[in-house]
């Protein structure tokens, strides 16, 4: 088995990682738009969201009026929201209990941009799978 990949363009990444930077110490999120083929998902574009988590440092909840829009505009296109993205402004770049929770979607993207001692973010994408009914790492591909 070949290990899981994930394609998002340095542009991207940068766009996440700057929403991480910009919404700090409060969790950045939104969607990811792309295309998926066996084992392998191509990001194709970044849509943030509002946070409307009662809790902003700790969750996120994205907003669902967004959400919809974003599935109506996809309609009949070979594009379609493939994925989540948010932060963890003082935490680990690994899925969270309340991730966990939260994911029920198979094959369904969650990238986590996380903040480290020295203030820098990174990325680490996970994708929800069936097989294990948890995160499974996915490597990052330009």
């Amino acid at each position: 088995m070949s290990t899981p990949r994930l394609y998002l363009s340095e542009n991207l990444y940068d766009q996440i990682v700057t929403a991480a930077r910009a919404t700090y110490p409060l969790e950045c999120c939104g969607l990811i738009e792309g295309t998926a083929a066996k084992e392998s998902w191509y990001a194709h574009a970044i849509h943030h969201a509002k946070n409307l988590a009662e809790d902003p440092e700790n969750h996120f909840l994205i907003d669902p009026q967004m959400h919809f829009d974003l599935l109506r505009r996809l309609r009949g296109s070979e594009r379609r929201i493939i994925g989540c993205f948010h932060s963890h402004p003082n935490g680990l770049s690994v899925p969270s209990a309340d991730d966990r929770v939260k994911a029920i979607e198979v094959d369904f993207v969650w990238l986590i941009a996380s903040r480290n001692r020295e203030g820098f973010f990174g990325l680490s994408a996970y994708i929800f799978a069936e097989t294990v009914d948890d995160f499974v790492a996915l490597r990052l591909c330009p």
